[in-house]
């Protein structure tokens, strides 16, 4: 699924246009916005701190966090937050 973050990493906030995966237990987010496809993100979903999912302008919104990490992933397709709503589901 593709979709736009936006991820905060100490105190920096950068903004992608990502590709979101679920796999064997752990949420991948992969910048494909160059001419190659590089891993921003790889993070154990047991591990996160915590997880929301709300409504942000109309549209879905699922955030996460973990120590002084944070990530807002924004509903910019078709289904993109009930992948990961179903997913998370799952994995949890």
């Amino acid at each position: 699924m593709f979709t736009y973050v936006k991820l905060t990493k100490n105190g920096c906030t950068q903004l992608y246009y990502v590709q979101v995966e679920v796999s064997a237990g752990k949420l991948n987010l992969h910048d494909v916005s160059g001419l190659q496809a590089r891993q921003i993100l790889s993070e154990e979903i047991c591990d996160l701190d915590w997880q929301v999912f709300d409504e942000y302008y109309g549209g879905r919104r699922f955030s996460f966090g973990k120590d002084e990490m944070s990530c807002q992933v924004y509903e910019a397709g078709l289904a993109v937050i009930d992948y990961l709503y179903n997913q998370l589901q799952v994995a949890v």
